[in-house]
């Protein structure tokens, strides 16, 4: 094996330079594919975005104008009371009124009046006695004046002359005995009345509910939960979509606002009934704002992750080109060439394993009796792992005080030293020989990232047992920054591996990691007849805490949960996050029930936990389905029997357990 590391170590040149350089090309790779998911389902996420505004804009569209039409009809019922009354009996007029406000909200009937035929004022509940104004210019007298039908009309928003308010006029012609023109009756609707469904729905930052005739004016409009009374009036540009004659009764489309100026993503219909459009609007970049929040903070958690696989991969690729200068270097002498070589193969190795079979090959290179690797701290230096053939009482973990004559100072740089016993030296050993009687040391500080990590020391009982030379002093200093860089590399390397197996936001397990471990558990199963379980747990209505306190309570919620139910697993369980707010716990040497007993604990303790977040308090409940292996049976199987057992939990009220029960399974 010496022999064949020493005819590796004079290969081509190309080659050595070849793996620093796949690394580095296989980071750059990683990089490029991190950001190209990335960016992927930013898009894909954006997109969704999109289609739950537009489709949240239309529903609020449909319901405010189904509340429209009720108050439209509940005005013109009334205006077909008085107009009878009117026609029959004058004198009862005054009581219909009272009784029609009494039995309506004041700002649905800001003003009842009644307008002869020749244009003047005939009634006013405001004033009963009011002088009879001219009202024949007003565009609904004129409109029922030269009009033969009987039909309700809906007036542009007016300033009463009597009431002195804004209000829309909701009018019928009074027609006479043998159907001859004898006045109009008018309602004034107060646009306030509309307030109440504005402060109901919040369609967040500037976003607007609007009422529109198809003669492009405003009829009312709330924004921010209110009413916007400076929009009441006015008009809307000829190009939107809905006035057009051939426009389609609902639709979508974007557009910027005349009124403020907001670019806005409008959602509209056409009221079937009355010549009037209803137009939801949402602020784009309110719509947005939470998306591209989300997103800035995963696009700086990838810039993160990718400055640590270059990091990762630059020092991987370091190690590597110092593992080919470290062998270059041994050339010089043999014996210390075979040694590092030796230690350099141990491919697979634990990394504590590797600095045992190092310190055992330096303390025979060296002819010393110990070797110690340890970590460096202000009064203390703990022990990562010892060699000795003479001393076994200092072990991995143990924590040593330094000696108080230790100089710190002596291992601030990158060189070797060498201590015999009386010298003035001395002081630098970092074992006090109340620690361990010894004559002579040799040893050398181990850095990462620039960074003092701790010591490499060799330990001698035997006086001047051996001149240390300079092929002693490279090996020993080649041997420090073989150990810091394979720390390095451990930590890189531990690093990749919780990112490709862990859930970042819960801390469960990933997708990835659980399809592949579920198989070997089947396997396990399988070949030992013994009972696996698993469970398939869903927070109920989790899409309504995202919408209701937003995406980072939301965040919070499923790490919570994860708590939880990490907390009340055992460690041979696995537990994996499947995406969104479904999850999955696999639980060896279980059977059903066993399983149902801790699924109903994980519900119960859910549904008794408050979450505290920023927006507020979360309770949420979750659903769980249950399945036990069957004989021959498969992931996809097992999974697809615990998912209709978790749809049944869903379909009977949620906040359940639910199992799939079969009299097959494996291990009874």
């Amino acid at each position: 094996m010496d022999v064949q590391m020493s005819v590796q170590s004079r290969s081509p040149q190309s080659h050595r330079k070849s793996d620093p350089l796949a690394i580095l090309a296989l980071t750059g790779i990683l990089i490029v594919a991190l950001w190209s998911a990335l960016l992927f389902e930013q898009r894909r996420n954006y997109e969704d975005v999109s289609r739950h505004a537009w489709s949240d804009a239309a529903g609020v569209a449909r319901t405010f104008e189904e509340h429209v039409a009720r108050t439209f009809n509940n005005i013109d019922a009334v205006l077909l009371v008085l107009r009878q009354a009117w026609v029959d009996d004058r004198s009862k007029f005054e009581t219909k009124v009272r009784i029609m406000q009494a039995a309506y909200d004041d700002s649905l009937l800001v003003q009842i009046a009644v307008i002869d035929a020749n244009g003047k004022l005939a009634y006013s509940n405001l004033d009963p006695n009011a002088a009879p104004v001219n009202l024949s210019d007003r565009e609904h007298f004129r409109v029922h004046r030269d009009r033969s039908a009987d039909e309700l009309y809906i007036s542009k928003p007016v300033k009463g002359r009597v009431s002195g308010r804004y209000s829309i006029q909701l009018t019928r012609p009074i027609l006479t005995h043998g159907d001859h023109f004898g006045g109009v009756l008018v309602i004034s609707l107060n646009p306030s009345y509309f307030s109440g469904f504005f402060g109901s729905l919040d369609l967040g930052d500037g976003g607007s509910i609007a009422l529109i005739g198809l003669d492009g004016i405003v009829r009312v409009r709330g924004i921010d939960l209110k009413l916007d009374e400076s929009a009441i009036g006015k008009v809307v540009p000829s190009d939107r979509p809905f006035m057009n004659a051939d426009a389609a009764d609902v639709g979508n489309f974007q557009a910027v606002s005349v009124i403020d100026g907001v670019k806005r993503r409008i959602s509209y219909r056409q009221m079937n009934e009355y010549p009037m459009v209803v137009a939801v609007t949402k602020a784009t970049e309110a719509v947005f704002a939470e998306h591209e929040r989300l997103w800035l903070h995963y696009k700086w958690g990838a810039a993160v992750v990718s400055v640590l696989l270059f990091a990762a991969g630059a020092w991987l690729a370091r190690a590597v080109r110092l593992q080919y200068l470290l062998k270059a270097h041994l050339l010089v002498a043999n014996d210390s060439l075979r040694t590092l070589n030796t230690i350099a193969i141990q491919a697979g190795a634990e990394l504590g394993d590797k600095f045992y079979k190092a310190l055992e090959l330096g303390c025979k290179h060296l002819g010393v009796e110990m070797g110690v690797v340890g970590a460096l701290y202000d009064n203390a230096y703990v022990v990562d792992k010892c060699y000795s053939t003479v001393f076994t009482d200092l072990k991995e973990g143990d924590e040593l005080e330094l000696p108080a004559h230790h100089s710190r100072d002596m291992f601030n740089s990158h060189d070797v030293v060498i201590i015999r016993r009386g010298s003035q030296s001395h002081s630098a050993s970092l074992l006090s020989n109340e620690v361990f009687e010894h004559e002579c040391f040799i040893g050398t500080s181990i850095w990462i990232d620039d960074t003092l990590y701790g010591a490499l020391g060799f330990y001698s009982t035997k006086p001047y047992a051996q001149e240390f030379d300079d092929s002693d002093r490279e090996f020993v200093r080649m041997l420090g920054r073989w150990v810091g860089s394979s720390i390095a590399e451990d930590r890189a390397v531990k690093k990749l591996t919780a990112l490709a197996t862990t859930d970042s936001l819960t801390g469960a397990r990933s997708r990835g990691y659980f399809t592949a471990a579920v198989d070997d558990e089947i396997n396990r199963a399988h070949r030992y007849r013994r009972p696996l379980a698993l469970i398939l747990v869903d927070l109920d209505l989790f899409k309504r805490v995202n919408d209701s306190y937003g995406h980072h309570a939301g965040d919070e919620t499923l790490k919570r949960i994860a708590e939880i139910v990490q907390g009340l697993l055992r460690t041979t369980d696995l537990f994996a996050r499947l995406g969104g707010e479904e999850f999955a716990i696999l639980m060896p040497e279980t059977q059903e029930h066993e399983a149902a007993i801790v699924a109903e604990r994980l519900r119960s303790c859910v549904s008794n936990t408050k979450i505290e977040t920023l927006s507020g308090d979360v309770r949420i409940t979750i659903s769980a389905g249950i399945a036990q292996l069957k004989t021959g049976e498969d992931f996809k199987t097992i999974y697809n029997r615990a998912d209709s057992a978790l749809y049944k939990a869903k379909s009977l009220g949620r906040n359940r357990v639910e199992s799939a029960g079969s009299s097959t399974v494996i291990g009874v």
